[in-house]
Parts: structure tokens; C-alpha cells; sequence
């Protein structure tokens, strides 16, 4: 945790230096472009270089910030304060004294790889879930609106019972889950799963568009707008929610769920009609 904190600092004093340390340096420290050294009988506040190396055999009452150089610290040397030196290496002799903390960024060759490749990690996850995010919002706004007003007769069900849904979704789900499973053990029945999944997915995307209508029916920026509108609205609701860790996942589950039932009841109602007709 102390390290954290320093680790803060440091960030909040670098962002600083270039407002501050300019003029107050120069008045009471060492502010160089070049290579800088502290002799042995001087003593300073501050040790500021930026691109060159500072070699310290004197006092530093305060701090010593290097960047883009070597900091080489006699056997004289005496900080009072913290060592940041970034884009280089200390050498510190036996014998020299710092009070605080040495803190040290070299950017070699392996450094750079690894903020690279997690920066690109980062920008990449963030990416992709902003990808997802859109097209969630956009497949159920296209499901409403191809619909042509059919979706009401589902929303207004999941109106009267939600819970109907979320009971025999849940047990629909297990079956499809377990079905899933012994299929995918065989080579046969893999394209069998794949479809199982490529309807559990579309069934999703229905679910969720009925989902949609339903919480964007309850704002007051959908009132009086289309049906796609409300749509939009309430998925942006949704996806937003699903964005927050663990709160999402809850969700997801939830929707998957909720649309396994939804669905299974439009199939029962389906098998049923032809029985009777």
C-alpha cells in the first residue's frame, strides 16, 4: 500500500514538474538539459535533469528527478528526499545516503515490449467490449423493428408474467446446457450443438429486444415515441448495466434465461396449434 501511494505521488509530481519546476528550480535548485553535477562542499534543494546524467556528491535537501539519464551517486552523496529516475539507471556507491524511497522506470528494450503489449491489451479489451456493446443495442432495435408489431404480443405477456418465463427458462436452460454438453463429447453431434447455440443466440437477441421494450417503456424520454425508440432506449439501459462487472454477469444470465423461456413457450403455443388443427 506504501508503495502505491508513492507510486501516486511521483505520477502527480511529474505532471507537475513542467508548470512549476522551471521557475523554482532555477531559483533555488538545478535545472539542466545537460549532464549535472552536485560537488562535494554544495548543497541544493532540487536536482532536476532532463536529458543528460547527474552525478551527486553533495547535500540534495529535498529531491533528485532524472529523466531520460543515469543518476550516479557518490560515496558523498546525501538526499534528504525521494530519487525518481525515469528513461535511465542509479549507481549508487556505498556510503551515499538517501532518506526516502528510490524509484526507478528504465525503459529498456523489454520494458517497452511489455507496455506495449499491455497497453495493446488494454486498448484491445476496451475495443471490443465497446463492439459488443453496440451491437447489443443494435440487434435488438433491428429485431423490434422487424418484427412489425408482433413483438407486443410477447411484451405484453412478459408484462403479465415475468415470473412464467423465468421459471421454465430456467429449467430450459439446464436441458439445453446438459444437451450441449453430451453432444459436444461426439464428433456427430457437434453441428447439432453449434445449432442448439446459434438458437439459444438468436433467442437471446428476441429476448432481450422484449427486455428492451419493457424497460424503455418505463422512461419518460420513450413516451409517445415508435416502438424501435423505446427499443433503443431501454437497450441502452440494459447494456449499460451490462457493462458493470458482476452486475452484468447477473444480468446476462438473466436474459439468456428469460429468453430460453420465452422462447420455449412460443414453440410449445406453436406444436400445440398444429396438434389441434
Amino acid at each position: 500500500m506504501k508503495r502505491r501511494h508513492s507510486m501516486i505521488y511521483v505520477a502527480l509530481l511529474i505532471m507537475t514538474l513542467f508548470f512549476w519546476i522551471p521557475a523554482n528550480a532555477m531559483a533555488k535548485g538545478i535545472f539542466e538539459h545537460q549532464n549535472t553535477t552536485v560537488p562535494v562542499n554544495q548543497s541544493i534543494d532540487d536536482v532536476v535533469v532532463v536529458g543528460g546524467d547527474a552525478t551527486i556528491l553533495g547535500t540534495v535537501k529535498n529531491s533528485v528527478i532524472v529523466f531520460n539519464g543515469d543518476l550516479d551517486l557518490k560515496s558523498s552523496a546525501k538526499i534528504n528526499g525521494f530519487v525518481v529516475v525515469v528513461g535511465g539507471q542509479v549507481l549508487q556507491e556505498p556510503g551515499s545516503f538517501i532518506r526516502d524511497e528510490i524509484i526507478n522506470l528504465s525503459f529498456d528494450h523489454a520494458t517497452l515490449n511489455s507496455l506495449m503489449i499491455g497497453g495493446g491489451l488494454v486498448i484491445g479489451t476496451w475495443l471490443l467490449q465497446l463492439a459488443v456493446s453496440v451491437l447489443l443495442v443494435i440487434l435488438p432495435v433491428t429485431a423490434v423493428f422487424l418484427s412489425k408489431g408482433r413483438i407486443h404480443l410477447f411484451v405484453e405477456r412478459a408484462r403479465r408474467t415475468p415470473g412464467h418465463f423465468i421459471y421454465i427458462g430456467f429449467f430450459s436452460t439446464l436441458i439445453l446446457v446438459a444437451l450441449s454438453f453430451l453432444l459436444l463429447i461426439t464428433v456427430i453431434g457437434i453441428p447439432i450443438a453449434l445449432l442448439i447455440m446459434l438458437f439459444v443466440g438468436l433467442a437471446s437477441v428476441f429476448g432481450l429486444a422484449v427486455l428492451s421494450m419493457l424497460v424503455g417503456e418505463r422512461t419518460q424520454v420513450a413516451m409517445g415515441r415508435s416502438d424501435w425508440s423505446i427499443a433503443l432506449t431501454g437497450s441502452i439501459v440494459l447494456v449499460s448495466l451490462l457493462n458493470v462487472p458482476f452486475v452484468g454477469g447477473l444480468l446476462l444470465l438473466g436474459i439468456v434465461i428469460f429468453s430460453a423461456g420465452l422462447m420455449t413457450l412460443w414453440i410449445l403455443e406453436k406444436l400445440k396449434r398444429k396438434t389441434t388443427t
